[in-house]
């Protein structure tokens, strides 16, 4: 009664162990190569000299500002100049109605050819009283007079020579001209305007763009930080400070920029230290009040030990570690202490030494008792440089 749903059960059982013996050649290659030894790419730990770049946020500034600002009071006839235009030291840019200052020129002329006439007069007289003196004709006493009026005369030129002087500088500030070569923003008045040299806003700015400023900002503790690492001899100062200034994308613009100076103090407010660079603008690219970052190195860490980024991981605590390859092919976790990072490369400030090999590609494929396929690891034809940053943002292990 049960024989033939054993025969059934064995005849499937037999089908089912055949198919599973019958593999696809797909399913055998991937089964062998499963088995077969496991490819990882390894680095020897060198030292080289890095270098400590920093990457700040910063300010532009124009190199020159110029307030343009009437020195006469007057009503503006003419605005001489094109809104967003370069403009030339020595340009005139505003025409101020000149009339009264012409008036007051002419007249103070008037004045001093009065003045003049009375001067030479009085010089004839005394000419002739001296001459006259010998013979008696005329007393001591007349000459003396005679002469204290002729210097009190040139002593009238004089004066009226300045006030002439005062009234052709009104003259000539009736034309109001740029201060500085750059470039004009908007105009503040307009024709018809009356404007006065004590006038709270300007009648137009002129900036000088073609070399900018640029501010950066640095916390106090990551610029202490620095002096610190320079102090205990862990890093060198450069002798030339590379700088880049890097666009919101963090393209570099094609200018060139030369470190000025650290600020002697501390924005109380903000808790930064100010650093001024000097940059070339010939394009007008960088423009006043923009917002960029700064790319510098100040310093260089000799004989430091780097490793490729993708070569650290972290454990179940968080903590930096690498997996180290000694002479029979094993491998074993070494918590490390990271310092920075820049362009894929960590500096190792404790955990490796020099010499040592270290895995830089296939940690997950490494098994126990697994036959290692070990090739050497291609570096990137990039140069090492070293970006400041914070500990936290670097992280850190044990060693």
């Amino acid at each position: 009664m049960y024989k033939p749903l054993v025969y059934l059960f064995s005849l499937g059982l037999i089908t089912a162990t055949l198919q599973g013996c019958s593999l696809s050649e797909d399913e055998a290659a991937m089964f062998a190569e499963d088995t077969g030894p496991v490819k990882i790419s390894v680095t020897t730990v060198k030292q080289q000299s890095i270098e400590h770049e920093e990457n700040l946020p910063a300010r532009v500034q124009a190199f020159r500002v110029a307030e343009i600002r009437p020195q006469v009071g007057g009503i503006l006839e003419r605005v001489l100049f094109n809104q967003g235009s370069e403009v030339k030291a020595g340009q005139a840019l505003f025409k101020i109605n000149a009339e009264l200052f012409q008036a007051d020129v002419n007249s103070e002329k008037a004045a001093l050819s009065k003045a003049e006439s009375e001067a030479q007069r009085l010089y004839v007289q005394l000419q002739r009283y001296q001459q006259l003196l010998p013979s008696h004709a005329v007393s001591k006493q007349e000459v003396k007079n005679t002469e204290a009026e002729y210097q009190q005369a040139l002593s009238q030129v004089a004066q009226t020579k300045a006030s002439l002087a005062r009234q052709q500088l009104h003259l000539r500030y009736a034309t109001v001209q740029a201060p500085i070569s750059g470039r004009i923003g908007k105009i503040l008045v307009t024709e018809g305007s009356l404007v006065n040299s004590n006038d709270p806003t300007a009648m137009a700015v002129v900036q000088q763009i073609d070399k900018v400023y640029v501010d950066v900002k640095q916390s106090i503790a990551e610029y202490e930080a620095l002096q610190d690492q320079l102090s205990r001899g862990e890093l060198q100062k450069s002798a030339v400070s590379n700088v880049e200034i890097l666009n919101s994308q963090g393209q570099p613009y094609a200018v060139t920029g030369k470190l000025l100076f650290s600020d002697t103090q501390v924005d109380p407010e903000t808790g930064d230290v100010n650093i001024r660079i000097l940059v070339d603008n010939p394009q007008r690219k960088l423009l006043p009040g923009m917002y960029v970052r700064v790319k510098m190195n100040r310093a260089s860490q000799p004989n430091a030990i780097v490793v490729p980024e993708q070569a650290v991981q972290r454990n179940s605590n968080g903590q930096a570690q690498v997996l180290v390859l000694d002479a029979k092919q094993n491998t074993s976790e070494r918590l490390i202490t990271l310092g920075v990072l820049q362009q894929g490369y960590y500096v190792v400030q404790q955990g490796l030494k020099v010499g040592e090999r270290i895995v830089v590609q296939g940690h997950e494929r490494i098994q126990p008792k697994v036959k290692l396929n070990i090739v050497e690891w291609k570096a990137p034809a990039t140069p090492v440089v070293a970006q400041a940053q914070t500990p936290a943002a670097a992280g850190s292990g044990g060693s």
